[in-house]
């Protein structure tokens, strides 16, 4: 399976945008939001993908009913709340924002997760604790270190790359 990634997106539509043509035409089966996606309008554009969409909340993402009512409005979008805790094509994938540096090093001790997808530092990395993967997809927005990122999983060949939009 493939999986798009992408965290930070601080409602810069033009980004988001170009995310989703990337994410349509490598044929996702998967988008996994790791937070900061900012407001509704946002989250709605996410909708337009023919594929699940899961998103965590992020410490910009104060409009939470908001969020949450589009998800409910599109039927493609879950928003499970700070972390999520998926299997997808039997990887084990744990996603949060990564504001609470305590509860991402927690997780990757435990070892409960295969992936940890995080965002908020807005800079992008794949490197391994222990047994598990972690990915920032960096920030989509592009507006911190001038680098629009998002990330593609591939499950069936174990891969993982960083893709500047």
């Amino acid at each position: 399976m493939k999986i798009g990634i992408i965290s930070d997106t601080h409602d810069t539509r033009p980004a988001i945008h170009e995310a989703i043509r990337l994410f349509s035409s490598l044929e996702i089966d998967h988008l996994l939001h790791a937070g900061d996606i900012t407001s509704p309008e946002s989250l709605h554009l996410f909708s337009a993908l023919p594929c699940p969409v899961t998103a965590v909340l992020g410490n910009c993402d104060r409009d939470r009913s908001g969020l949450g009512e589009v998800a409910r409005r599109a039927g493609n979008i879950s928003i499970p709340g700070r972390s999520a805790d998926l299997t997808i094509d039997g990887t084990r994938i744990g996603m949060m924002h990564g504001d609470d540096p305590l509860s991402l090093i927690a997780a990757a001790e435990a070892g409960c997760f295969d992936i940890i997808i995080t965002g908020h530092t807005h800079r992008a990395s794949i490197r391994r604790s222990g047994d598990t993967l972690l990915i920032n997809p960096g920030e989509a927005s592009g507006e911190r270190y001038g680098e629009a990122t998002v990330a593609l999983l591939d499950t069936e060949r174990n891969d993982v790359e960083i893709i500047i939009l």
